[in-house]
């Protein structure tokens, strides 16, 4: 059984993803839905996002419910990122994409913004660094990050520039207690997290433990860089061929 204080720091990364998660269908102008013990969405998801993130471990009857009214709904492919690793989706007919782990780290002492990077203010850098990020192959021909994200207090999109564009980036979300770092790339083949922590830490007023997502390298990385695995997440997705008849 996980201690109360590991279960405490999942529910509170799962519910910053879901933070992210609305923002960013918020910025496509995509309405959600959020409950205590769902997040979830009807519109057709941006790249890379869910439908569906589940924000308690035990309200699985409930979540099920709400993933099975969207198979009905949904004519797409679609994804359900699994907090707490409770549901079996394959009934629904869904399939593991795959399997992470939360990843937290508490901020004891002042850190410093490293130097050259910054936080993106305009349309115009946003799309530079959005080509910079590795993931850009979207899948779709849309933008992920449409400029209306920068308008979100709770959203920082940060990069190092230089003259080319912006070699590393990350984005900072912030909760009430803790703030989320994901999208985390540096194209230069410098350690990923080494610099990207550091700015998330300075992203916003206030002191809040550092969460977010990682699994293989990644997840070695950041735990390198002193984040502490908090408990496993995993994702499902449902083929779009699933509903055609």
């Amino acid at each position: 059984m996980p201690s109360i204080i590991a279960s405490g720091r999942v529910r509170l990364c799962a519910g910053n993803n879901a933070d992210l998660c609305q923002a960013i269908f918020k910025a496509h102008g995509l309405s959600d839905l959020r409950s205590d013990f769902v997040w979830s969405s009807d519109r057709q998801a941006p790249p890379y996002y869910p439908n569906v993130a589940t924000l308690d471990a035990d309200a699985i009857a409930a979540q099920l419910a709400e993933i099975a009214g969207l198979t009905s709904v949904l004519a797409t492919s679609f994804s359900v990122k699994d907090g707490f690793c409770r549901l079996d989706l394959q009934p629904l007919g869904f399939s593991q994409l795959f399997e992470a782990s939360w990843i937290w780290m508490d901020l004891s002492h002042p850190t410093t913004t490293p130097s050259g990077w910054e936080r993106v203010e305009d349309a115009a850098s946003l799309e530079m660094w959005e080509f910079a990020w590795p993931d850009r192959a979207s899948p779709s021909n849309g933008r992920v990050f449409p400029a209306a994200v920068l308008a979100d207090p709770a959203i920082a999109i940060l990069g190092q520039r230089t003259a080319d564009g912006f070699t590393a980036g990350c984005i900072a979300n912030r909760s009430e207690l803790v703030t989320g770092v994901s999208n985390v790339f540096a194209a230069d083949g410098s350690p990923t997290y080494r610099n990207a922590l550091r700015a998330a830490a300075n992203a916003f007023a206030g002191s809040r433990a550092l969460v977010g997502y990682d699994r293989g390298d990644g997840l070695d990385e950041a735990s390198a860089c002193g984040f502490q695995a908090a408990g496993p997440l995993r994702v499902w997705i449902r083929d779009s061929q699933d509903k055609e008849e």
